[in-house]
């Protein structure tokens, strides 16, 4: 991330929040901000850099349309608000997701965020489009799904809330261990389906059930159905790449590459 600083991605994603469902563009959002509290210079700029910072990380989505000017924004539909309706309320909990997806407890205004995961979230994009055939992309998702869950962050966390949130966009079949204060869960062969923020909670629906936690924490493990090693899901994507034109796998493969062993 260049110049946007924490307290304005915090800002964009409020309006985001109280504006589910709609969709915005870069300038409805500056015709809304005080620019003097973020140094009006370059004010564009910052902005399009917090808007790129939000859709890596699968705060935001594009909605396309040739009619429109300006790309328009909107909260993702595998993400749902259940708050009161309050601006101030819609901060903190923006604060709260923020922070639980850096794995942090707080950061400084000018705190800058790595890309250390865009690849990821370049990979699942592409194989959610057309450019894979249906049952190429298949089997893309269980090798993307395999390595996102395969990563451990540095926090009591075992899975990063991007972790959840490309596991959404994936709907790969899951199996899913959950221990929150008061009750253990388990469930076998499902599909993360959305992602619901609570004033202190968060549930995580699936396509068969939903459970509610008090926070990532509580997911104890995640893994695909499918038993074949991660490894050899890498061998066989990579495979697949290669009746692919190269140009346009070639980033692919070698985020691919960094994941074998």
């Amino acid at each position: 991330m260049k110049s946007c600083t924490f307290e304005l991605i915090v800002n964009i994603l409020t309006y985001a929040i109280k504006n589910q469902g709609t969709a915005f563009s870069q300038k409805d959002f500056k015709n809304v901000v005080y620019t003097k509290e973020f140094h009006n210079l370059d004010i564009n700029a910052k902005i399009a850099d917090g808007c790129e910072y939000l859709l890596k990380r699968g705060f935001l989505q594009i909605q396309n349309t040739n009619l429109m000017y300006y790309e328009k924004y909107k909260l993702p539909d595998t993400i749902s608000i259940n708050t009161e309706n309050y601006t101030k309320v819609f901060k903190e909990l923006s604060k709260r997701i923020i922070l639980m997806h850096e794995g942090k407890e707080m950061i400084n205004d000018t705190y800058e965020v790595k890309d250390d995961y865009a690849d990821i979230i370049d990979a699942v994009d592409m194989t959610n489009s057309d450019f894979f055939s249906q049952e190429d992309a298949k089997e893309m998702r269980v090798t993307i799904s395999k390595i996102l869950v395969s990563l451990n962050v540095e926090t009591k966390a075992h899975y990063s809330l991007l972790t959840i949130l490309q596991l959404l966009e994936l709907k790969s079949a899951m199996k899913v261990k959950i221990k929150t204060k008061e009750c253990e869960f388990a469930a076998t062969n499902v599909k993360f389906n959305k992602l619901q923020f609570n004033d202190a909670s968060i549930v995580l629906h699936f396509d068969k059930c939903s459970f509610e936690i008090d926070g990532i924490e509580d997911i104890l493990y995640i893994d695909s159905i499918d038993t074949l090693p991660l490894q050899e899901h890498i061998k066989k994507s990579k495979n697949i790449l290669k009746s692919y034109p190269e140009d346009a796998t070639r980033e692919f493969i070698a985020f691919l590459d960094k994941y074998a062993s």
